[in-house]
């Protein structure tokens, strides 16, 4: 039977989570308080868990403390988790996997769109992390029991490959290689307008946007809150009013392939945020999205595919590649371009 230290990825994926109690372990002593948690609170950001902290959420050992702070072997640590602002989905519902490739380390899945990779908000239910519990966890078979973990996350409208690791060994081995770009992502995208280079690389610095009403939205920064960034590109198919591009970021910034593009004057088809009009994001939010807003959109979902991941397999010791094919709603689109 494997032998690993109990983690959060333990709970009941199909109960909100309302407190969570924790220890700290020998080899998790040092640590920054949010550094900590994020590590145990897998489905939260970072940002978020610095946000529980301030809102006074966390204690240890009965105390707030700062976001900064040391913690030491044998601490405990609670955290309240607080109600979402706003209603959950109830209903829980199956969600089919399409396996990608599998072997005793890792599962890569197609993530379907509008499927969110983990709970959060008023998504707490039907996501992809609740579909890998479904299939391997067996807590009451030890020896078969498998704690699907999380390498990465795509946005809830983006489809393609997600890689997950499923044995604690060896999960640092796949997530580090995220953490540093070492792993190589190559996306599909569907984007309006003639894209007239071949390829190039879009080097612009991004940063949060100063004139939108979205809090979420980002832009391209020349100030000294741009963050740099880049992403190649190169032209597979050119169409009458689209372009599918294959790009490849080398950074990590929120929302880069989509900024980057609507930047050049090509946003994605489906954007809600970088498209035509970002108030049919805010209509979309509130479940009002017109008729007008929909034939403008052209697609219910922005057009972005994460099409390839090739990464270094740490028992293997070579690179491997897992490709998604396209989900239909996409496909379909581009079949019926000319």
């Amino acid at each position: 039977m494997k032998s690993r230290k109990p983690f959060l990825f333990d709970r009941d994926l199909s109960q909100p989570l309302r407190r969570v109690s924790l220890s700290v372990e020998l080899e998790e002593t040092g640590q920054r308080l949010d550094i900590f948690l994020a590590s145990r609170l897998f489905w939260r950001t970072r940002s978020s868990v610095q946000r529980l902290i301030r809102q006074g959420d966390v204690t240890v050992n009965g105390e707030r403390r700062k976001h900064g702070r040391r913690v030491w072997a044998g601490d405990e640590i609670t955290i309240r988790i607080p109600h979402p602002a706003f209603p959950v989905e109830e209903t829980v519902r199956e969600i089919p996997l399409q396996i990608l490739d599998e072997d005793r380390i890792f599962v890569a899945v197609n993530k379907q769109p509008f499927l969110p990779v983990h709970p959060s908000g008023r998504h707490v239910h039907n996501t992809l992390i609740n579909a890998l519990h479904a299939r391997y966890r067996r807590p009451d078979a030890p020896e078969l029991d498998v704690i699907p973990r999380l390498c990465h996350r795509l946005d809830r409208e983006t489809s393609g490959v997600v890689l997950v690791s499923k044995e604690d060994s060896y999960r640092a081995a796949l997530s580090t290689q995220f953490e540093r770009r070492s792993v190589q992502k190559s996306y599909l995208a569907v984007v309006h307008g003639t894209v007239a280079r071949d390829s190039g690389v879009i080097d612009r610095p991004l940063g949060r946007s100063l004139s939108s009403q979205l809090r979420l939205k980002m832009a391209v920064r020349y100030d000294a809150e741009g963050m740099p960034s880049q992403t190649e590109f190169r032209v597979l198919s050119r169409y009458r009013s689209y372009t599918l591009v294959e790009c490849r970021p080398q950074t990590g910034r929120q929302h880069q392939i989509r900024v980057h593009l609507a930047s050049i004057g090509h946003p994605l088809v489906g954007d809600k945020i970088y498209g035509p009009d970002e108030m049919c994001f805010i209509r979309y939010a509130a479940g009002e999205l017109t008729e007008e807003d929909s034939e403008l959109l052209e697609l219910d979902r922005h057009a972005l595919h994460a099409w390839k991941l090739r990464f270094w397999h740490p028992v293997r010791r070579e690179e491997h590649v897992v490709q998604a094919p396209l989900w239909s709603d996409l496909q379909d689109f581009i079949d019926r371009l000319d």
